[in-house]
């Protein structure tokens, strides 16, 4: 029994953190980098996140807040917003376009576990990586929450949503994207986070699928993102 009891807790410990990392990747890649955020990197987050192998230089640390929320935010619309940037949708990953199919996976499986997906802005759609990356730190809060108080039945039901999740909609293009975004990024701050973004991805899938399926994933991931190839007459029409 106590060696039992021993290994739930140990269970949920590795849950919680996973919860922590996650939910945190989300909230960098999601949103810009806020005085806030940059306060709790620089305080109450700094052992943790040197102790899982993302520390940054000396200059993170002294430089004026303001100034590095504004430098920052513009690393962030450069990356992600822009055009020209490393879409951080889906849809365009596996389609070229804004908000398809991949979207309405992603939307299918918030209802499926229980929440809604609420924009707060009308270019926010659901399959944004970071979004999906919070979706997968939320199902282990709620798989690590429902472990403490014995609800096995309910765990094993969160860890199964999760595990789906990660393997039918992050596994072929999530360490991939991350990997792109971390080669585009110009400042040490985000080409790490990137990076530790893809490190997580992959030791999640590590565990979870066999060699030969890691190998077809690998390859899946050096996919360039889809390309349209727009008719030449409406470039003309369109004044494209």
């Amino acid at each position: 029994m106590e060696n039992g009891f021993e290994h739930e807790h140990e269970r949920v410990a590795e849950t919680q953190a996973l919860a922590g990392l996650f939910g945190f990747l989300a909230r960098c890649i999601e949103e810009e980098a806020d005085a806030a955020l940059i306060d709790l990197i620089r305080g109450e987050l700094r052992e943790p996140l040197a102790a899982a192998g993302l520390g940054f230089d000396e200059e993170f640390y002294h430089t004026p807040t303001a100034t590095l929320v504004e430098v920052l935010a513009e690393e962030y619309t450069g990356l992600f917003v822009a055009p020209g940037c490393i879409s951080p949708y889906a849809s365009v990953v596996e389609t070229g376009c804004m908000f398809k199919e991949p979207a309405d996976r992603a939307a299918a499986a918030y209802r499926q576990a229980g929440w809604d997906y609420r924009n707060r802005l009308s270019g926010e759609f659901p399959d944004h990586i970071g979004t999906m990356l919070g979706f997968y730190a939320k199902l282990a809060e709620a798989e690590a929450t429902a472990r403490l108080t014995g609800d096995s039945e309910r765990a094993e039901q969160y860890q199964t949503q999760r595990e789906a999740f990660l393997l039918e909609q992050l596994a072929e293009w999530g360490p991939g994207w991350c990997q792109r975004a971390a080669d585009a990024a110009l400042l040490p701050f985000y080409k790490r986070l990137l990076g530790m973004a893809e490190q997580a991805l992959w030791s999640e899938l590590e565990q979870r699928v066999e060699r030969r399926r890691l190998r077809e994933l690998a390859a899946l991931n050096r996919r360039e993102p889809k390309r349209l190839d727009y008719d030449a007459d409406f470039r003309k029409a369109s004044g494209l």
